[in-house]
């Protein structure tokens, strides 16, 4: 009877520690989930503020593309018109 009651003693106290072990398992999963949504979500910010800057950037270079050379910029308006005045017109037609 003492081997039977040593074999139970032995399997629960193996059950405690695979409990224990779910335990700390499940808290490092959890700990591992929150770090790489804080990650996901610091890089999604600091991509969004890149972007911010670098359309600010280009809306800037333009305006100062067209101040500086106006002439320049009435003629790629006027271009752009024609062309997509024929593209319109070949679409009708087809």
């Amino acid at each position: 009877m003492k081997k039977s009651e040593s074999k139970l003693h032995k399997a629960k106290a193996a059950s405690d520690d695979l409990g224990q072990q779910i335990v700390a398992l499940r808290a490092d999963v959890t700990k591992l989930m929150s770090n790489a949504s804080d990650d996901v979500a610091e890089g999604l910010d600091m991509a969004g503020h890149q972007i911010s800057k670098t359309s600010r950037n280009a809306r800037k270079l333009a305006t100062n593309s067209v101040a500086d050379h106006p002439m320049t910029a009435v003629g790629i308006a006027i271009g752009v018109g024609v062309l997509v005045g024929l593209v319109a017109r070949r679409t009708e037609t087809s």
